[in-house]
């Protein structure tokens, strides 16, 4: 099994809603890209959609989901923690 888990956990902010999310392994990250985002869906969310994915079947490392997740927060104006 691939590991996911990152070293270091997100605490993202919703700016929409306020609401804080703890984000500590791809597969939360995913999750959150999918339902949990603002409805703009801009470039780096769809990117951070694919590596994501990416990163769940083996095919790139947990450190690049985290990148591109990073990328997508603060395209959609996320506060992040």
């Amino acid at each position: 099994m691939v590991r996911t888990i990152w070293t270091t956990p997100l605490k993202i902010e919703n700016p929409e809603t306020g609401l804080i999310r703890t984000v500590k392994t791809v597969r939360e990250a995913k999750t959150v890209l999918d339902r949990f985002w603002p409805a703009y869906h801009g470039s780096q969310h769809h990117r951070a959609e694919q590596v994501c994915g990416d990163a769940l079947k083996g095919k790139s490392q947990p450190s690049e989901a985290r990148r591109a997740f990073i990328a997508a927060a603060v395209e959609a104006h996320f506060h992040i923690q």
